[in-house]
């Protein structure tokens, strides 16, 4: 049988590998993003499906889109099974540097927006008999960095969502939504290229990143055999552990990773 599946941000990187795999293992996909052009070639790239694929232009900043994308896809879909919440916008920049418009944008597109598509694809995961929810949240979320405190913030928030949900969906539909949160490390796409950087911070280097058919590969996993939490790099996972324990030593270990002058706190 034929899952319907919905991935934001489908337009490139992680939501493009994730839409171009799940089609592959005979998924209806539904591609959102703002815009459509990108959208359109990535589904000219999709195997055919005897359901259909479809793209919905979706701004997730603004409500009243979200609504009427949530709409559309349960005119042409009838349910949903999975959903990818990918979409996301960085921002490097120290807090002194921090513009108050971009940063209610990245609030809005990581946090807001996620929240209020869970409000309204609601219905439609509760005609699922096996329905998923993955939040594509970040190792930042654990265990926040310098140089993008707005950015880990909202990838915190995101997981501090996705615990609750879990709860809050565990009894909804035919046999529960299962709710999981996904934390890839550095993964080689263009999102540091994209993010606004108004200070020029070094972007990390790359070389030993996962490419984004990695992480889209754990998304299919996740679909399969829902976790509550996965991170894709221990050490990590580890800083992110120790972080509410140990605080100082995870200060100490995160500054010697980053390198770049950081320095942990003496007090």
């Amino acid at each position: 049988m034929t899952r319907y599946a919905l991935v934001t941000g489908a337009s490139s990187g992680i939501g493009e590998a994730t839409a171009k795999l799940l089609a592959s293992e005979g998924y209806a996909v539904a591609l959102l993003a703002r815009r459509r052009e990108p959208l359109e070639r990535v589904l000219a790239d999709l195997p055919e499906c005897e359901d259909g694929h479809v793209v919905l232009t979706c701004d997730l900043t603004d409500p009243a889109s979200i609504t009427a994308a949530a709409t559309e896809l349960s005119q042409i879909f009838g349910g949903l099974d999975l959903v990818v919440c990918n979409a996301g916008v960085g921002y490097r920049a120290l807090v002194e540097e921090i513009n108050d418009k971009l940063l209610d944008a990245v609030f809005a597109t990581n946090v807001l927006g996620p929240m209020r598509l869970a409000r309204e694809l609601l219905p439609e995961l509760r005609k699922s008999d096996r329905a998923v929810w993955v939040n594509v949240s970040s190792v930042v979320g654990r265990r926040g960095i310098p140089g993008q405190a707005a950015y880990s913030a909202t990838k915190a928030a995101l997981g501090s969502f996705a615990e609750a949900l879990r709860l809050e969906w565990a009894n909804e539909g035919k046999g529960g939504i299962a709710v999981c949160t996904l934390n890839p490390a550095l993964t080689a796409t263009g999102f540091f290229e994209a993010q606004p950087n108004p200070g020029d911070l070094p972007n990390p280097d790359l070389a030993d990143a996962a490419g984004p058919m990695d992480v889209a590969r754990e998304i299919l996993q996740l679909d399969k055999r829902p976790e509550p939490e996965r991170s894709l790099r221990w050490k990590w996972w580890l800083l992110g552990a120790l972080t509410p324990i140990f605080p100082r030593l995870s200060d100490r270990m995160l500054a010697k990773k980053l390198g770049g002058g950081w320095q942990a706190p003496t007090r």
